[in-house]
Protein backbone atom coordinates (compact mmCIF):
# COMPACT_ATOMS: atom_id res chain seq x y z
CA UNK A 1 0.00 0.00 0.00
CA UNK A 2 1.14 3.54 -0.69
CA UNK A 3 3.17 5.22 2.07
CA UNK A 4 0.78 8.18 1.91
CA UNK A 5 -2.76 7.69 0.64
CA UNK A 6 -4.90 10.82 0.37
CA UNK A 7 -8.18 10.41 2.24
CA UNK A 8 -10.12 11.93 -0.67
CA UNK A 9 -8.78 9.25 -2.97
CA UNK A 10 -9.66 6.61 -0.38
CA UNK A 11 -13.26 7.87 -0.24
CA UNK A 12 -13.49 7.95 -4.04
CA UNK A 13 -12.24 4.36 -4.26
CA UNK A 14 -14.66 3.19 -1.58
CA UNK A 15 -17.63 4.75 -3.40
CA UNK A 16 -16.70 3.58 -6.89
CA UNK A 17 -17.80 0.38 -8.55
CA UNK A 18 -15.06 -1.92 -9.85
CA UNK A 19 -15.30 -0.57 -13.40
CA UNK A 20 -15.98 3.08 -12.54
CA UNK A 21 -13.26 5.51 -13.64
CA UNK A 22 -11.16 7.11 -10.92
CA UNK A 23 -8.57 9.85 -11.39
CA UNK A 24 -5.41 9.68 -9.28
CA UNK A 25 -1.90 11.03 -8.97
CA UNK A 26 0.63 8.27 -8.31
CA UNK A 27 4.18 9.03 -7.13
CA UNK A 28 6.76 6.27 -6.81
CA UNK A 29 9.80 6.11 -4.58
CA UNK A 30 13.19 7.08 -5.91
CA UNK A 31 15.45 4.26 -6.95
CA UNK A 32 18.80 3.64 -5.33
CA UNK A 33 20.33 6.08 -7.80
CA UNK A 34 18.18 9.25 -7.78
CA UNK A 35 19.58 10.33 -11.15
CA UNK A 36 18.29 7.17 -12.80
CA UNK A 37 14.87 7.66 -11.18
CA UNK A 38 14.30 10.57 -13.53
CA UNK A 39 13.89 8.21 -16.48
CA UNK A 40 10.50 6.98 -15.23
CA UNK A 41 11.53 3.30 -15.54
CA UNK A 42 10.29 2.33 -12.06
CA UNK A 43 7.06 4.26 -12.54
CA UNK A 44 6.41 2.47 -15.84
CA UNK A 45 7.18 -0.92 -14.26
CA UNK A 46 4.69 -0.27 -11.45
CA UNK A 47 1.89 0.82 -13.78
CA UNK A 48 2.60 -1.67 -16.59
CA UNK A 49 2.82 -4.52 -14.08
CA UNK A 50 -0.56 -3.60 -12.60
CA UNK A 51 -2.10 -3.35 -16.09
CA UNK A 52 -0.88 -6.85 -16.92
CA UNK A 53 -1.97 -8.39 -13.60
CA UNK A 54 -5.56 -7.14 -13.80
CA UNK A 55 -5.79 -7.23 -17.62
CA UNK A 56 -7.20 -3.71 -17.74
CA UNK A 57 -6.03 -0.51 -19.42
CA UNK A 58 -6.23 3.05 -18.14
CA UNK A 59 -8.57 5.47 -19.87
CA UNK A 60 -5.90 8.18 -19.65
CA UNK A 61 -2.30 8.13 -18.48
CA UNK A 62 0.28 10.90 -18.37
CA UNK A 63 3.79 10.39 -17.01
CA UNK A 64 5.63 13.21 -15.26
CA UNK A 65 9.16 11.75 -15.16
CA UNK A 66 10.98 14.46 -13.20
CA UNK A 67 8.47 14.03 -10.38
CA UNK A 68 8.43 10.20 -10.52
CA UNK A 69 4.69 10.65 -10.97
CA UNK A 70 1.78 9.82 -13.22
CA UNK A 71 -1.73 11.13 -13.53
CA UNK A 72 -4.04 8.24 -14.33
CA UNK A 73 -7.71 7.72 -15.03
CA UNK A 74 -8.56 4.06 -14.63
CA UNK A 75 -10.95 1.55 -13.14
CA UNK A 76 -11.06 1.04 -9.40
CA UNK A 77 -9.62 -2.43 -9.93
CA UNK A 78 -6.54 -1.06 -11.71
CA UNK A 79 -6.04 1.81 -9.25
CA UNK A 80 -6.19 -0.59 -6.29
CA UNK A 81 -3.65 -2.89 -7.98
CA UNK A 82 -1.26 0.04 -8.51
CA UNK A 83 -1.69 1.14 -4.88
CA UNK A 84 -0.72 -2.33 -3.71
CA UNK A 85 2.78 -1.96 -5.15
CA UNK A 86 5.47 -1.39 -2.52
CA UNK A 87 7.16 1.23 -4.74
CA UNK A 88 4.22 3.65 -4.56
CA UNK A 89 5.14 6.46 -2.16
CA UNK A 90 2.14 8.78 -2.54
CA UNK A 91 -1.30 8.42 -4.06
CA UNK A 92 -3.70 11.30 -4.17
CA UNK A 93 -6.90 12.52 -5.71
CA UNK A 94 -6.22 14.91 -8.56
CA UNK A 95 -7.53 17.83 -6.49
CA UNK A 96 -4.60 17.46 -4.10
CA UNK A 97 -4.63 19.43 -0.86
CA UNK A 98 -1.06 20.62 -0.41
CA UNK A 99 -1.66 21.62 3.20
CA UNK A 100 -1.47 17.98 4.32
CA UNK A 101 2.24 18.01 3.50
CA UNK A 102 3.02 20.90 5.89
Amino acid sequence: MAAYLDRRLTRTIERAGLAEAIEAIIIVKEGEDPASSMDEALLRRVIDGAIQRVDDSPLALRYIPRANAAIITASRKLIEEILGDENVAVASAVDIDLMVFY
